[in-house]
């Protein structure tokens, strides 16, 4: 490195002539595709020793625009323009810096002076067409003229240069582009193939099936196709019909390891009463034999072992991912996972921010500063949800921490959940989630605050109850009389399904029971069942087990404050691993979860206690989908309980 330095100190004298202002561009474009924060001097440099030099003033107007100083930029492209006005890449260097300040009507007018210069230049073009606010019909004709310019490319060269746009992450250019090979050849398999490659990319599935169909009608026997549809199918929450796609897939092409890969996720992913792992595991390793350090197929395999209970397998696999692709967002939160699990909470909290590079949340509007930990001195800081009400009711208890900080905390969450969290000291105001708030000088999601508070077992801030009914709700349920018993029991069988994400629908499916699945407790004498249920799930009323009568206040429950107050006047609440867990949790309420066979993360492993809640107690399958034994233990212990 020291010797780099060294040449690069004496090479603009020595090793290019001081008055060699050509060889010196030649190093500063080295430098700026380098990505050389300091390159602007160097054009400069060149811009004194020829000061006509047009394409030293155009890339220094780059260099400006992409720092955003939109006006010096315009300065250096038209000083260049003036010198060579017949560069269609100065017209559309210029349209981008009017684009840049918002001037969207000179913008439009330099890309068509590009296009004029240069019929062939796609990427004037793409910003055309990108920036007029043209109905697609005119878009296409545009295309249309632009292909006549051009003398009709061949189909190859579109697809190609499509190819290098979706690599970069120009979607909407790569699509242009394999339309406009399918306009010049509707039966052009690959551009329907890779149409569906850029609609996936954006999550526009449905879109990328009929691409994917499109191209299956002109090639029955394309396997990526089939195993493209497959993803796809998967995506839109039809695992049985993936399945079968997967499989065709790997019957035309057995030798490929991308539909084993993707078989062994869609079987584990499974929401059914047994999910078959060993098929799952069988599926991954498949592809791996084929192709050893397959990513998908390493990543897909730690979840299996991480499903499993094989934390060191998992760890190790997802490590391998990252190993062979370092910023695969998906290794690095499943690594967090197996940590987490493992009780290694330190490095897990780290990899847990890749949650927000997998897409499966919601971005969050970049309203203040992010919050690093550091002291606020009074600040304003606003602390939001980003995932469940469990998660929020898990998460709301660092608030006063923050505050503790200096900070003047906001709360932003869920619109059920403001009333409850209202009551927490320190916390100096609420919002509800999509309500408009005043602009906070920090932000900072609640499920980020463990890591930046080092939570470690040792130091969980796991003292309850920190959450209080309001005392309207607290009057409201003291007023109600509710029916006898040695014991009132509340009841929830089954959680928010979620439908418009998957992968929290599926997960949703493997933890959810149904009220029947509870008819063990009917043979217990002197119990009464309280319904803590909410939701579709609640139907379930009007049909329980022979024998069982649960009280029903939640006709009468407007949110959780509600929900918080009623269970105060509970003696025991039995839940299945979702947000009235949480709720029992924080309110110091003795609390038993019963708990899927691959179990949250939160609960660690092989344990029935968690230093997260100290009244709270677990009872995990020990086979996946066989709530029977789980019940018939809590049945067992529910006998002792009210025996005591």
């Amino acid at each position: 490195m020291a010797q780099a330095q060294q040449w690069w100190d004496h090479g603009d004298s020595a090793s290019v002539a001081s008055s060699d202002a050509s060889g010196l561009l030649s190093v500063a474009i080295a430098r700026h595709r380098a990505g050389d924060a300091n390159v602007g001097s160097l054009y400069r440099r060149i811009l004194a020793l020829h000061p006509a030099q047009s394409d030293a003033l155009h890339l220094h107007g780059l260099v400006a625009l992409q720092r955003g100083l939109t006006d010096p930029a315009r300065v250096w492209i038209e000083r260049a323009l003036r010198i060579d006005a017949a560069q269609a890449m100065y017209r559309n260097s210029l349209g981008e810096a009017y684009r840049a300040s918002n001037q969207p009507d000179k913008a439009l007018h330099e890309y068509r002076r590009a296009l004029a210069l240069n019929p062939s230049y796609w990427e004037a073009l793409a910003n055309l067409l990108k920036q007029a606010p043209a109905p697609h019909a005119q878009a296409q004709s545009l295309l249309q003229r632009w292909l006549w310019r051009l003398r009709l490319p061949t189909v190859s060269d579109l697809i190609t240069m499509a190819d290098a746009r979706l690599l970069n992450g120009k979607l909407i250019e790569a699509r242009l582009a394999y339309r406009a090979a399918i306009a010049l050849d509707p039966a052009a398999v690959q551009a329907y193939v890779n149409i569906g490659a850029v609609a996936s990319r954006s999550k526009t599935y449905p879109d990328a099936a009929t691409a994917y169909r499109r191209a299956l009608r002109l090639s029955h026997e394309h396997a990526g196709a089939w195993n493209n549809l497959a993803s796809v199918v998967w995506e839109m929450n039809d695992g049985p019909a993936a399945t079968q796609l997967c499989r065709r897939s790997i019957v035309l092409k057995p030798d490929h390891p991308d539909p084993y890969a993707n078989l062994g996720y869609v079987v584990r992913s499974q929401a059914q009463d047994q999910v078959d792992f060993a098929t799952a595991e069988t599926q991954c390793l498949r592809a791996l034999r084929i192709a050893p350090s397959h990513v998908s197929a390493t990543n897909n395999l730690g979840i299996i072992h991480l499903d499993l209970g094989n934390l060191t397998q998992a760890e190790d696999l997802f490590r391998r991912t990252l190993a062979a692709e370092p910023k695969h967002p998906d290794a690095r939160f499943n690594l967090s996972l197996a940590l987490l699990k493992a009780g290694q909470l330190k490095e897990a909290w780290e990899h847990y921010e890749a949650r927000w590079e997998t897409g499966q949340l919601p971005q969050v509007a970049p309203v203040g500063r992010p919050w690093r930990g550091e002291p606020l001195h009074g600040a304003t800081i606003v602390l939001h949800a980003e995932q469940g009400h469990g998660d929020t009711l898990h998460f709301v208890r660092y608030a006063p921490l923050v505050a503790d900080r200096g900070g003047r905390v906001v709360l932003v969450v869920q619109p059920a959940l403001k009333r409850l969290v209202a009551e927490m000291p320190k916390v100096a105001a609420v919002y509800g989630l999509h309500e408009p708030f005043p602009a906070p000088d920090y932000l900072c999601s609640l499920m980020s605050l463990p890591r930046l508070f080092g939570t470690e077992l040792g130091n969980i801030p796991g003292a309850v109850p920190y959450l209080f009914p309001p005392v309207a709700s607290i009057g409201k349920w003291l007023s109600k009389p509710l029916p006898g018993g040695s014991l009132r029991i509340g009841l929830v069988w089954s959680g928010d399904p979620r439908p418009g994400l998957l992968r929290a629908n599926l997960t949703d499916r493997r933890r959810s029971m149904t009220l029947r699945d509870f008819e063990p407790l009917t043979r217990i004498p002197t119990v009464t069942l309280v319904n803590l249920q909410m939701g579709a799930p609640a139907a379930q009323l009007d049909a329980p087990p022979p024998g069982m009568r649960l009280w029903n206040g939640m006709g009468e429950v407007e949110d959780f404050a509600d929900t918080a107050a009623l269970i105060l006047r509970l003696d025991l609440v039995i839940t299945v691993d979702t947000s009235v867990a949480h709720l029992a949790g924080a309110l110091g309420k003795p609390v038993w979860v019963l708990s899927r066979y691959d179990g949250c993360w939160r609960w660690l492993q092989n344990r029935t206690d968690t230093p997260w809640y100290p009244t709270m107690r677990l009872f995990q399958q020990t086979e996946s989908g066989n709530w029977g034994a789980v019940v018939e233990r809590v049945a067992t212990e529910l006998s002792r309980l009210v025996a005591a």
